[in-house]
């Protein structure tokens, strides 16, 4: 799916039921960041994409925009809250895997795990200053928010980083200082791990949604 797509479809979302605006967008989110890598780049570029997506369905929708807009970001935070447990999990079962994956690119993985509210708030920051009226004014007050009350992704990022820090030192072996080629390798194979496990996280949701056993 293009960044473009994306938009697209988001944007579609905002002009549907706004009851189900935050489904829709948390469904598609994680539709986006299941069909690769789940790493730093795609994070970067899905969180962008679905922003401007939520910016343009929102503006023709006048005072109503502000709601719609808060509506989309909760799913967006719901989605990247669900890729930090996702990337959490992908780290626990390497900390097994010591043949596979160093400590330093464990630590690594979870450093980038550590930056997913920070991305969260400079993509609402960011968009507030390209747009004007109510979506701008409701992008500030959303950034703000999330950076004085948390979020729903900063909140399960600090629940993983708690628990991985005791299993990233003990869980794998100390070894040599790996070269930039192997950690690259690992962050790889990390990252496939997790999108498959995004997987089985978002079809839970899915399943709580409509009220149905996966």
């Amino acid at each position: 799916m293009t960044p473009e797509e994306l938009e697209q479809r988001v944007q579609g979302a905002l002009a549907t039921d706004p009851a189900a605006v935050a489904s829709q967008v948390r469904a598609i989110t994680l539709d986006a960041l299941t069909r690769g890598h789940l790493d730093a780049d795609a994070l970067k570029r899905v969180t962008a994409a679905v922003v401007r997506g939520a910016r343009e369905g929102a503006v023709p929708l006048g005072e109503r925009g502000g709601q719609a807009l808060k509506e989309a970001m909760r799913g967006l935070d719901e989605a990247l809250a669900g890729a930090a447990e996702a990337a959490q999990l992908a780290i626990q079962e390497a900390t097994g895997r010591t043949s596979e994956f160093s400590r330093q690119g464990l630590k690594q993985a979870a450093d980038e795990l550590a930056t997913l509210q920070t991305l969260f708030i400079e993509t609402l920051q960011d968009a507030a200053r390209d747009t004007r009226g109510t979506v701008q004014a409701t992008f500030t007050e959303l950034a703000e928010h999330a950076r004085s009350s948390g979020s729903a992704v900063g909140q399960r990022t600090r629940i993983a980083l708690e628990q991985l820090t005791q299993a990233v030192t003990a869980g794998a072996r100390e070894q040599a200082k790996k070269g930039a080629e192997v950690v690259r390798h690992e962050a790889a194979l990390l990252a496939g791990l997790a999108a498959g496990l995004l997987q089985g996280i978002a079809a839970r949701l899915e399943s709580k949604e409509t009220g149905k056993d996966v």
